[in-house]
């Protein structure tokens, strides 16, 4: 339908402003039938030929074959930008149809890969709050080696402890007569007057131990367990929201782009035809047939035309970029979509089954109501750090130690109590009970517990307005998809009878009985037409994305292949 509808709107807009051109009051003098204006409609009849069936809803071409490994279509590194301007001049071009790009934007759309990391986060953290249900093990093992050096001078010895007793020492006038003297014993703990030692001592040691803990139990571990799993299940909600709203903005940004493509075709056949009113007006003029008046309205109508074939290229470009970063492509890759546009069947629910529907198990309202429950956790968790906990621990190890003194000088003190090397050995372990109550925190895990209390309250107002909005949204969009095709079977109409009306204008020039005011206005009527078609079969597309978005069906997990279909699938929508 819509590939006739375009090639259509281009003849159909060859005579948008012939109205425009053509002078209000009547003329005099009758007009001979202009020949190049008879060729003109000639070939305008010839694309009205071309429309047969356009008006009826017709199949889409085949999409091109593509591949998602095609490195145009690739998403450029998240750090990358482009340095140069070559780098970011989009040299090459890729045609998607609308399933086409929903697949490349699943691949490479970077919110979804940041929901992905997020539930990973998610599971990561309660796999740590699952752990607190084992024991832990804990390895220790350390050594050191340390150096020591002594100084020590007698100050007062301790010869008082000891009693003199006699020593006898040869006599050298008589070797057989020795001569007794008093001295004191030689002990190894004497300390003699003025004496001193310098020792230096090297110490080396290691150990290790083997430490175990275990929450036999805890009420706070508990609670945290439930808490995450919750937040969790708010991640996995979220996602499968994403997906929603992305096939969405990508329909809306699809859809967008092909109507600005038809109507840039239609604007640059008005401008064609628009020049050529102006040169016919031109030539009648310097033929003395019609005034000056109608060249000047025949002037001001193009260059009105021109102005809005630059709008319509510049809006085509505009979308064309947004569906290019949309899609998150390579730098140098720009988008266009097929030019077919297929009205999408008609909605199969009415509105209040629409509503149900939408409403239940909508992932949206589920990532809030798990908001809600993880803050009501979070509560419990706060509050549960009043209540006893009991804990198993315990440890084992042992060292040895080394102690060596390489350099021992005495001097009149502590001889023999130095040892010069010494290895000792220790070994030990320990186990038991530890609880742990708070009995007094002056309200803090109160306060805690509190806020938690109050934040969900908050999420749980939010839900409200989002089931409220999410309502109002299904309603309007159902409104706008009824009266778009209640818009599109009256342009559809006008164009019917526009095109008879043509025809008989066209005769009537051609007799000489009408002049190319009523051929204009005649076209002008068709050229609307056909705007309003291409118009409401957008509008009516739009309407019906914004209904599924809300019925979408969406994988439970991210790692599902998500398959985003274009219509709505009853099986998605049956009541449970």
């Amino acid at each position: 339908m819509v590939r006739a509808l375009i090639r259509g709107s281009v003849g159909l807009g060859a005579g948008c402003w012939l109205a425009a051109a053509a002078t209000a009051a009547p003329l005099t003098t009758p007009v001979p039938p202009s020949p190049g204006l008879v060729r003109s409609l000639a070939a305008f009849e010839r694309d009205l030929q071309e429309l047969d069936g356009a008006l009826r809803p017709g199949a889409a071409s085949t999409p091109l074959p593509f591949s998602l490994s095609d490195p145009a279509l690739r998403p450029p590194d998240p750090l990358a930008v482009p340095a140069t301007s070559a780098a970011a001049d989009q040299v090459q071009e890729r045609v998607l149809s609308l399933a086409q790009a929903l697949e490349v934007a699943v691949a490479n759309n970077p919110e979804l890969a940041e929901r992905r990391a997020h539930i990973n986060e998610m599971r990561g953290l309660k796999r740590s709050v699952q752990g607190r249900f084992w024991p832990r093990l804990a390895l220790n093992l350390g050594g050191s080696f340390a150096q020591r050096s002594d100084y020590n001078l007698v100050l007062q010895d301790n010869a008082g402890l000891y009693n003199p007793l006699p020593v006898y020492k040869p006599n050298p006038a008589d070797p057989t007569s020795p001569t007794q003297t008093q001295g004191f014993v030689n002990s190894p703990f004497l300390v003699q007057p003025n004496g001193w030692n310098r020792i230096q001592a090297n110490r080396g040691g290691g150990w290790g131990s083997l430490d175990l803990d275990w929450e036999l139990i805890s009420f706070e571990r508990g609670a945290a367990l439930a808490e995450q799993d919750q937040r969790l299940s708010a991640s996995l909600q979220q996602y499968g929201d994403a997906l929603r709203q992305l096939q969405l903005q990508v329909s809306e940004t699809y859809y967008g782009l092909q109507l600005a493509d038809q109507l840039l075709r239609i604007r640059e056949a008005v401008v064609r035809n628009d020049a050529l009113v102006r040169d016919q007006v031109g030539a009648l003029k310097r033929s003395g047939l019609v005034p000056r008046l109608d060249l000047l309205r025949a002037e001001a109508a193009l260059q009105q035309s021109r102005f809005r074939q630059e709008q319509a290229e510049a809006l085509r470009q505009s979308r064309r970029q947004a569906l290019t970063n949309l899609l998150n492509v390579a730098f140098s890759t720009q988008l266009r979509a097929q030019s077919d546009v297929a009205l999408q069947p008609p909605w199969p629910l009415p509105l209040d089954a629409t509503v149900v529907a939408g409403l239940r198990d909508n992932p949206a309202l589920e990532q809030l109501a798990a908001e809600r429950q993880a803050l009501l956790r979070q509560a419990d968790r706060r509050k549960a750090q009043l209540l006893p906990s009991l804990q198993l621990f315990a440890a084992g190890g042992g060292g040895a130690d080394v102690l060596t003194k390489p350099v021992i000088d005495l001097k009149g003190c502590c001889a023999a109590s130095n040892i010069p090397q010494l290895s000792s050995q220790s070994a030990d372990w320990v186990a038991g009970l530890r609880l742990h109550w708070r009995l007094f925190d002056a309200g803090v895990s109160g306060g805690e517990a509190q806020a938690s209390r109050a934040a969900a309250e908050a999420v749980l107002q939010r839900l409200a307005r989002q089931r409220n909005q999410i309502r109002q949204e299904l309603e309007t969009a159902f409104y706008d998809y009824r009266a778009s095709l209640s818009q599109l079977a009256a342009a559809e109409a006008s164009y019917q009878a526009s095109r008879e009306a043509f025809r008989d204008a066209r005769a009537r020039y051609q007799l000489g009985l009408a002049d190319y005011t009523d051929v204009s206005e005649t076209i002008s009527l068709l050229t609307r037409s056909m705007e309003g078609i291409a118009e409401s079969t957008t509008l009516a597309n739009v309407s019906y994305a914004r209904m599924l978005r809300q019925l979408q069906p969406v994988p439970a997990q991210p790692e599902q292949q998500p398959n985003l279909p274009l219509t709505l699938p009853l099986a998605a929508v049956a009541p449970p």
